[in-house]
């Protein structure tokens, strides 16, 4: 079947999986977390440090970039004209105070030096608009964003098979890897850097969402029947110098990381497997205790231009050569003291989810709709745990 463009597709017995992967997440909180004071989240579990910044969103040039766009792609003069840029949290030049939590990706905790990924969930404070159902906050929008421009797994029945793998054991894991050698090969792409920094490093929503909805958009059909967007978008987080004329900064790996994926790293960082390695919490403490400290990071946008950039398969990356990020904004953080027990424990209790934001930006694409039913699960089990009662940050937290 020929897919068009802006639009998101369901899945056979898609709402049928959602039920199945929610029991294989209550399972495994339980079995991870059941007997314990306190449960933390399923995946991107190991927190390295709460930071406050700020997003600053330009006076966007809306006409410019639908001219740029006209010569990268096929859109049509309707398509172009029905794409609106400037609403919600684009629609005007403005600051926001945001609270940014980094993290590792693994279902676990594990040492800095391991493969994995590098999360950056940016939640921006003070935002006005109408909001998506699911939304748990009322004045905020969420962003998570990896090192990696895609997702490993395909579809909502691969995350069904792989997670229930996870649940299982170990072995049953590679066993699902190996019988699926598309999506492990992903995974170990995805997984293969290890940064010098985490507050230089590049970060991509590899997920999309729309930009904007048609007037008759109904959200109780998503994943029963096709659904049109006037436009949909990823985001991606750019580190540049904060000196003009801010020229991008290229990925640096850490020092003494061998280039070997089978090598021992431990022995080549000198270091003690059995002792945990909290590499990327100790370089941000340091990097922004620092009194001229200051990163930045272009805050983009980039266009579906061709149904073939899929909306719905996470693991096809969206190349730049055919639809380039349009930057939108800048995220900023300066010197900051941030080791604090306190600032710890609020960056673990922060709540982050595509799905907390404007309706405007509504997540789109099998992954998202996913994340949609389970997020709220980890949450609530989470919540439940301590007694803690959710509080809304508004970026005036001290510590």
């Amino acid at each position: 079947m020929s897919q068009k463009l802006f639009t998101e597709y369901p899945e056979q017995d898609e709402r049928k999986y959602y039920e199945l992967v929610i029991e294989q997440v209550r399972m495994r909180m339980d079995n991870l977390y059941k007997d314990q004071e306190r449960a933390l989240r399923d995946t991107h579990t190991k927190s390295h440090a709460a930071v406050k910044g700020i997003l600053e969103i330009y006076d966007i040039d809306e006409e410019a970039i639908k001219r740029e766009l006209s010569q990268h792609s096929s859109l049509t003069a309707s398509q172009l004209n029905g794409i609106s840029i400037k609403q919600g949290l684009l629609s005007s030049a403005k600051q926001y105070p945001v609270w940014l939590r980094f993290a590792n990706g693994a279902f676990q905790i594990k040492n800095d030096y391991e493969p994995d990924t590098r999360s950056m969930a940016v939640k921006v404070m003070g935002v006005e608009g109408e909001r998506l159902e699911h939304s748990y906050e009322s004045k905020t929008q969420d962003f998570i964003v990896h090192n990696s421009e895609f997702f490993f797994v395909k579809t909502i029945r691969d995350y069904y098979g792989f997670f229930s793998a996870v649940v299982e054991s170990k072995e049953a894991t590679k066993k699902w890897l190996y019988k699926h050698p598309r999506q492990f090969l992903a995974l170990l792409k995805g997984t293969s850097e290890v940064p010098k920094s985490l507050l230089t490093q590049r970060y991509w929503s590899s997920s999309a969402s729309a930009l904007g909805l048609k007037p008759n958009f109904d959200p109780s059909q998503m994943g029963l029947v096709p659904v049109e967007y006037p436009a949909v978008i990823k985001y991606a987080f750019t580190p540049v110098l904060p000196k003009p004329p801010h020229n991008k900064i290229s990925f640096q790996s850490r020092p003494g990381i061998p280039k070997f994926p089978m090598s021992d790293r431990a022995k080549a960082l000198g270091l003690n497997p059995n002792q945990p390695d909290d590499y990327y919490r100790e370089d941000i403490i340091q990097s922004l205790a620092k009194p001229d400290a200051e990163y930045i990071w272009d805050f983009g946008i980039q266009f579906q231009t061709n149904p073939k950039m899929s909306i719905d398969d996470a693991t096809i990356t969206w190349r730049e050569k055919e639809s380039p990020f349009f930057t939108v904004g800048r995220l900023i953080v300066k010197h900051q003291m941030i080791d604090f027990e306190k600032q710890y424990n609020f960056c673990e209790n922060l709540r982050f989810s595509p799905w907390n934001g404007l309706a405007v930006h509504r997540p789109v694409g099998a992954i998202n709709r996913l994340r949609g039913v389970v997020y709220p699960v980890v949450a609530s089990y989470r919540y439940q745990k301590q007694s803690l009662v959710p509080q809304e940050p508004t970026g005036n937290e001290t510590f």
